[in-house]
């Protein structure tokens, strides 16, 4: 865990609802924290390490992470193992999360390839009622709810403040959360900046290789299709 807190954020929000597009990949790989780390309930003893705020986010759905200091954010670095994450049209990420009816702010920053310096994107979210969308992902044995789990959809803009153009390649993301800056009230703890999931809704297409025995057959008839055109000469 390093010692150091990273960059300014501009201020301003880009949140709107989940839409319903498919996931095709979260960011469960745990790069590094910088500064006061993160607790897996609110207010909670700060987690050891970057290895136990990884086994927290790759849990479940349900199990989230915290700021631990109210005085202070903590910055996560989030990346999608082998998987080459793009931008598209309409929102690019999901960040979900426990939504306790408090308003709160996170901060995003998304990096392209090869730097880890200069964001392709960094703004400031506002989870609020209207922003998430909402459902129930763990019940009691009477069905009632026991944790709602809020998804808020982003569209990356750059610092001109315009979408960024769609297949523009994301290595990994930066989650600033907690402390007075990112949370809401300070005296409700539960109000306190968290996510349990980060998505992607776009992905390179992966090509799949074929079964040696798909690929002699298809090789076989090309080789036919070519001498079957060879005697029409």
């Amino acid at each position: 865990m390093k010692k150091i807190l990273l960059l300014s954020i501009i201020l301003v929000t880009f949140a709107t609802p989940a839409q319903a597009k498919t996931i095709q990949v979260f960011a469960t790989n745990v790069l590094d924290t910088y500064g006061t780390s993160f607790s897996s309930s609110a207010g909670d003893v700060a987690l050891t390490d970057d290895a136990a705020v990884e086994s927290v986010i790759a849990s479940n759905e349900a199990t989230a992470i915290y700021g631990s200091d109210p005085t202070a954010y903590s910055v996560i670095d989030l990346g999608f193992g082998d998987n080459n994450v793009l931008t598209g049209s309409g929102s690019d990420l999901v960040v979900f999360s426990l939504w306790q009816g408090q308003d709160y702010s996170f901060a995003l920053e998304a990096y392209g390839t090869g730097s880890s310096v200069d964001p392709l994107s960094s703004f400031l979210y506002k989870v609020t009622g209207d922003s998430i969308f909402q459902e129930c992902a763990v019940k009691d044995g009477s069905g009632d709810c026991l944790a709602d789990v809020s998804a808020t959809s982003i569209n990356l803009f750059g610092s001109d403040e315009l979408a960024l153009d769609d297949d523009v390649e994301i290595e990994f993301i930066r989650l600033f959360i907690g402390g007075s800056t990112f949370n809401g009230s300070i005296d409700v703890l539960d109000s306190y900046s968290n996510f349990t999931l980060v998505g992607a809704n776009y992905t390179d297409a992966m090509v799949v290789p074929l079964p040696l025995p798909i690929v002699l057959f298809s090789s076989g008839l090309a080789f036919l299709g070519l001498i079957a055109r060879r005697k029409k000469v």
